[in-house]
């Protein structure tokens, strides 16, 4: 799985992706032309609009995306640290929280809002280009499904494994269970995120309809959460805010996604910038919202909504500028040979960004993921050598070896270890991420081909309990003789058992947030946790893998004129074999009144009829 949370798979037989070609590549997708003049007539001026099935990813938006992810890796890495306690033992502590100077700076580092920003931004625009080529609902949420879920399993395997190992190697059980809360610390993200992203087609209904409207009824529904916490004091209803906040910021960036088809009205841009930064500042001044952005974030706040309007107004005012900084000039493209582009700084620039950009959508998710583990795992190493090294004395007026390895908190030395560190976590994390991106996982065809498996066992299963608690009466005179049953009757009636598609979509979504929230609330460690949130996000992608194109068709969705006329001859001969079946079923009551229909073999004649639909048993039976 990649960082493209919103791309899916382009649809066999629609254009391939340009390759050749760097400039190509790299090029803007909506921001290639210069700054539009502050004329009247040059605002006025409406920009051609991009075809959506033919549209390319934007690199800005790609490479903000990525950078969000690494703000917040080093937060964590930053946090998480641990000390000596008074008897030895190593006792995990969070670091910076609570100062002046880390509430000022979560301003700047609070990045969520702007990742949900974009992450609604890429969510359009890929369902929009799903849409034009004749994708349909369950090929979004299919692909969404995939990419999130294949590395949060790998995640909680592994790392449930290694917790268990641990524990039988005599690791403290305290520490296991810190160590597994924190390893399950990013997952709260992806809990929020899988909902929000299986609901984009809706929401994007919604927003193509009345954008001003949608937007209103979640900002009026934030307020209305935050004055009844502030009015009533309890503090769990600020909780209802994971459902109104999250889809508000990402219904901002459909607002985002249909403002790059226009030109940056740059005075429009400042003055909402400026009035959304002095309304937050207010409301913090006058102590409505916490001044520490991290803790308006559990639960969410309207803070973080105008902070997210703040990161939305920033990103508007320098997207032009970043997609130019990481494309080629296109005046360059055929006056530059292959030779001169080798030292020209300009190709050389864009070439890296362009390797940046492909290493952040490949592996940015999985060093999200693993960072905490990466950092846990440090940690519980540094601890182990400073306990080691505590009984050699003081070194040139340090408390012992063990002040080197886990210095005090906010000493000259813990700071000057600082770069190092997060140079080792971030090091690791990258190789631990393109490690576990390669290890080979079910194919969506072998999943789906399991699921119909799971499904056939089931009704098997539900079948034959059926006919044993109908066992016929020894009074009930004789049996009749039945005739099998044709196979499209049989197709029929396991087609009738079959759950529909919305609410098997339903169903994964709901089994893959409770996977990752037991991972995330409860925790990893005992294994039995491990195997309970497994089970849960396998059984979604079995699900997910099952809704095809044609559960979309079935619901509206386009349908090929051979594929109709097909679905029209089975049903007419469906009909047919049903006024057949149900003929024959009330002449078998009346000669055999309540005795259960069994299959038996023998000449055909007028005593015989049909089974009954709910006794798979005399599906079997011969002619």
């Amino acid at each position: 799985m990649s960082l493209t949370l919103n791309e899916p798979p382009a649809p066999s037989g629609g254009p391939p992706a340009p390759s050749g070609s760097l400039a190509h590549s790299t090029r803007p997708v909506t921001s290639a032309a210069p700054e539009p003049d502050t004329t009247r007539s040059r605002r006025n001026t409406a920009r051609p609009r991009r075809d959506p099935a033919h549209s390319r990813r934007d690199p800005a938006i790609d490479l903000v995306r990525f950078g969000c992810l690494i703000v917040v890796v080093v937060l964590h890495s930053m946090m998480s640290t641990a000390v000596l306690g008074p008897g030895g033992a190593v006792q995990p502590t969070v670091a910076l929280a609570g100062t002046a100077g880390f509430t000022t700076a979560s301003w700047f580092f609070q990045v969520m809002p702007l990742f949900f920003v974009i992450g609604g931004c890429a969510g359009i625009i890929g369902w929009r280009r799903t849409r034009a080529r004749g994708g349909t609902w369950a090929d979004h949420l299919r692909a969404r499904l995939r990419r999130l879920l294949v590395p949060v399993s790998m995640l909680i395997a592994l790392a449930g494994l290694a917790l268990s190992v641990a524990s039988e190697l005599g690791v403290p059980a305290d520490l296991l269970s810190e160590a597994s809360r924190r390893i399950g610390q990013p997952l709260w993200f992806l809990a929020v995120y899988v909902g929000l992203t299986s609901l984009v087609p809706l929401a994007v209904y919604f927003h193509e309809r009345s954008p001003r409207r949608s937007l209103a009824v979640l900002a009026g529904s934030v307020i209305v959460v935050d004055v009844l916490v502030a009015v009533s004091g309890v503090y769990g209803l600020g909780y209802l805010n994971f459902i109104l906040v999250w889809p508000l910021i990402q219904q901002l960036g459909f607002v985002y996604a249909d403002a790059l088809e226009r030109p940056v009205r740059r005075l429009r841009t400042w003055t909402m910038l400026v009035t959304a930064l002095l309304t937050l500042a207010g409301l913090v001044s006058a102590g409505v919202y916490s001044p520490d952005m991290l803790v308006n974030l559990n639960p969410p706040t309207g803070a973080l909504v105008l902070l997210g309007v703040v990161q939305l107004c920033a990103l508007r005012l320098v997207h032009v500028r970043l997609n130019r900084m990481l494309a080629v000039p296109s005046g360059s493209e055929a006056d530059i040979t292959g030779d001169e582009a080798a030292f020209d700084p300009r190709v050389l620039r864009a070439q890296i960004w362009h390797r940046v950009i492909d290493w952040g959508n490949r592996y940015g998710m999985h060093v999200y993921l693993w960072h905490m583990s990466v950092v846990i795992v440090l940690i519980g190493g540094l601890g182990a050598l400073a306990q080691t090294v505590s009984g050699i004395p003081t070194v040139w007026g340090h408390p012992g070896l063990a002040g080197f390895v886990l210095p005090e908190i906010g000493s000259g030395w813990w700071w000057a270890s600082r770069l190092p560190w997060l140079f080792v976590v971030i090091g690791l994390s990258a190789l631990v991420a393109m490690v576990t991106a390669r290890i080979p996982v079910p194919s969506e065809r072998r999943l789906a081909a399991t699921g119909r498996g799971i499904g056939r066992l089931l009704r098997e299963m539900r079948g034959n309990t059926g006919a044993a608690g109908r066992e016929a009466p020894r009074d009930a005179g004789p049996t009749p003789q039945v005739r099998a049953v044709p196979p499209e009757v049989q197709t029929l009636t396991a087609r009738g058992r079959v759950v529909p598609p919305r609410v098997r979509a339903v169903i994964a979504v709901a089994a893959a947030t409770a996977g990752i929230a037991i991972a995330l609330l409860i925790g990893i460690a005992p294994m039995i946790w491990t195997v309970t949130a497994l089970i849960l996000l396998t059984g979604s992608l079995i699900i997910a893998a099952g809704l095809d194109s044609r559960a979309g068709a079935a619901q509206g969705a386009r349908v090929t004129p051979q594929r109709r006329h097909a679905d029209a001859s089975s049903s007419r001969l469906h009909s047919s074999e049903w006024r057949t079946l149900h003929r024959e079923r009330a002449r078998g009551r009346r000669r055999a009144g309540t005795a259960a229909l069994e299959s038996t073999t023998g000449p055909t004649g007028p005593g015989w009829s049909r089974p009954i639909r709910s006794s798979p048993a005399v599906h079997q039976g011969g002619a």
